[in-house]
């Protein structure tokens, strides 16, 4: 959470104003609360340190697009550790999601209505 919410702050320079949703617990789940941030924005960004390849983001990002189509201005995004084996202590921090890959996968999803 708190490189999320870092990445929220500093999202603001950019002039984005990002809502970011804490799941104390994947089971149970807070559809209620997802659902409602994703069709309030129309967009969503799923942060987790596992890799992607299997990890929590896709059940995530397929829950959303499941319940939330047809609100979604741009695809469901996923920032997550690297797909590799974990790495020592001393590496960690270059592995798990920073601000930086978050705030690019944010500015991804930010298209200028087309004339």
């Amino acid at each position: 959470m708190p490189v999320c919410l870092e990445a929220a702050e500093a999202a603001r320079a950019e002039g984005w104003d990002l809502e970011v949703v804490d799941l104390r617990s994947l089971v149970p789940f807070d559809d209620e609360t997802v659902t409602a941030s994703v069709r309030r924005t129309g967009r969503a960004v799923v942060v987790h340190e596992s890799g992607s390849f299997g990890g929590p983001g896709g059940e995530i990002a397929a829950r959303v697009t499941e319940r939330c189509f047809h609100h979604l201005e741009a695809p469901v995004l996923r920032v997550a550790g690297f797909d590799i084996p974990y790495p020592p202590p001393m590496l960690e921090r270059h592995h798990l999601p920073g601000v930086d890959r978050i705030l690019d996968a944010v500015a991804r999803l930010q298209w200028e209505a087309e004339s």
